[in-house]
């Protein structure tokens, strides 16, 4: 078996990682759709994404949404800055997404 190699890291300046840009936002709609075990997998994987994000050491305020899956409350936000209306979860597809039972 082969060894995995690394590859290198480059040099110089690298942009800087937020939680926005690897969040997944929901709109209500999209959220609404979830049945109670994806709902927990999304808290599951948002929560995991921003301690990621944190241990990483990288400056910012706590984004709305992590605050509101600490509450307890769902995360859909009203509105998803830069997103283009149609740039939805399900937008992707073109069968209507099934709704929960």
């Amino acid at each position: 078996m082969a060894a995995a190699r690394l590859l290198p890291v480059p040099a110089g300046p690298q942009a800087k990682l937020t939680f926005e840009d690897v969040a997944v936002l929901l709109s209500q709609d999209e959220w609404d759709r979830l049945c109670p075990a994806q709902r927990g997998l999304y808290r599951n994987v948002m929560m995991e994404t921003y301690g990621n994000v944190v241990s990483l050491g990288l400056p910012g305020s706590k984004p709305d949404i992590i605050s509101q899956l600490e509450r307890g409350e769902d995360p859909w936000v009203l509105d998803r800055k830069g997103a283009k209306k149609s740039q939805g979860l399900w937008s992707d597809y073109s069968d209507p997404v099934p709704q929960k039972p």
